[in-house]
């Protein structure tokens, strides 16, 4: 694209795919155009031109910009070229799914831009999001909902018909799982199909299989362990082929801007992000990235990182990654968990040797004391049948209720690799809760 489309803020460096003044994409698609065999962004503007954009990126121009009918809501906030036929409705390769302004799903046929089918549902406050389904029976779709109600994921036949739905407020953007190669050795599957994202103020990405069953979410919610602050997440996808779950998921947070990847104990491992309040009042936080809000991230033909920020003085911006800084990163080891008289080991253990600095801050809400022991080893292979582990106990302590402490782990000089934290009620019949935050430094 050139040098003079590489900006570098603060160590976050990314090269601009699109930007122009009065457009705001909300969306992005990078793929080969089943029309010519071309690269082309397919970008969905639901704010300012209400349009479906089709930009080619090597020659740097607009070659097509479909509006979409109706005038009640603001759509599309996404957009998908039809990569293969979809006989029973009609659909050609090059046509184009998305939602419309008039509260429906569509398939706009390429050359007339006229509507090839519709789909209304009944309760649908919103239309977000429309992706074929893997089985080839009809679609899976969003709704936003409004108001504070409605919303939802579900599957549906082309007529319309509901195989199943889950009832989730602000259901946004869908991704598609690529899945498992040949062999079946490598997948990038945790055992659903889609990813959703739900954007709420402190809300999650869900992995839905075939069937609407939840194989995967972060956050997972209270009680449990490992769990991560998504800030209005709108979009999300998975990143990697490894085996053994060894895959990231990269989420857009819209509030403040920010793009966190975490891994499948939804742990994260690099990313920007910023803080969240209400005080005095509701507002986004910039972070001091240069990003503002980061509306949708999504995977280049290059394997690489693209994502849409309206950090433009009229517009959005739709970029690719090249560098991110060692930023701070904060998540939730425990989420006002009652460890029971037994106790919990908060696995798996903490892997620390990238980072300098490590804090785990104790919060006990509960009504009884809460005993803690944290231990670390300079092990980097925890595979007892190969070699015995030497954990050395670094901090123990009982935390009374209503108090807060803060453990602080200098790893500089990289004496340990990993940390692993056990916490047990201090006295044993009667329940209490902890909250736990570490923060990578």
């Amino acid at each position: 694209m050139g040098f003079e489309n590489v900006i570098s803020i603060a160590g976050l460096k990314f090269r601009i795919l699109f930007y122009k003044n009065g457009y705001t994409p909300h969306y992005a698609e990078h793929i080969i155009d089943p029309r010519d065999g071309k690269e082309k962004l397919v970008l969905a503007d639901p704010h300012n031109r209400f349009s479906i954009i089709i930009y080619n990126p090597v020659k740097r121009i607009i070659e097509e910009e479909i509006r979409v009918p109706g005038d009640m809501i603001p759509n599309p906030h996404s957009a998908h070229i039809a990569i293969e036929r979809i006989p029973e409705i009609g659909v050609e390769p090059g046509d184009i799914l998305c939602a419309d302004r008039a509260g429906r799903w569509i398939a706009i046929d390429r050359d007339s831009h006229k509507i090839k089918w519709s789909l209304n549902i009944d309760g649908a406050e919103w239309p977000h999001d429309i992706q074929p389904s893997f089985d080839n029976k009809g679609f899976i779709v969003t709704d936003y909902g409004a108001g504070g109600y409605g919303g939802f994921i579900r599957k549906v036949l082309f007529n319309g018909s509901t195989m199943w739905s889950l009832p989730i407020y602000r259901a946004a953007k869908i991704s598609r799982i690529f899945g498992s190669t040949a062999s079946g050795v490598h997948t990038n599957s945790f055992g659903g199909n889609y990813i959703v994202a739900q954007n709420g103020d402190f809300s999650g990405v869900y992995e839905v299989n075939e069937d609407g069953f939840i194989a995967w979410q972060c956050p997972k919610g209270m009680g449990n362990i490992n769990n991560i602050w998504l800030f209005k997440p709108h979009s999300a996808f998975r990143l990697g082929l490894a085996e053994l779950g060894g895959n990231l998921t990269v989420v857009g947070l819209e509030a403040g801007g920010g793009i966190i990847v975490i891994d499948y104990f939804c742990r994260p491992r690099w990313g920007i992000m910023t803080t969240y309040t209400i005080y005095p009042t509701l507002y986004y936080r910039p972070s001091r990235y240069g990003f503002m809000e980061t509306t949708h991230v999504f995977p280049t033909l290059q394997g690489t990182i693209g994502a849409i920020d309206w950090r433009g003085y009229s517009g959005s911006m739709v970029v690719e990654l090249i560098d991110i800084p060692k930023t701070s990163l904060s998540w939730i080891l425990a989420w006002d968990l009652d460890p029971g008289s037994k106790g919990i080991w908060l696995d798996p253990p903490l892997e620390i040797l990238d980072y300098d600095f490590i804090t785990i801050t104790l919060i006990n809400i509960g009504e009884g004391s809460i005993k803690w022991s944290l231990y670390a080893t300079t092990q980097p292979l925890l595979i007892e049948e190969n070699f015995d582990v030497i954990w050395n106990n670094i901090s123990t302590g009982l935390l009374d209720s209503d108090r807060m402490i803060t453990i602080e782990i200098d790893n500089q000089r990289k004496h340990y690799a990993f940390l692993r934290l056990n916490i047990a009620r201090g006295v044993e019949n009667i329940p209490t809760k902890t909250r736990i935050i570490v923060t990578w430094l």
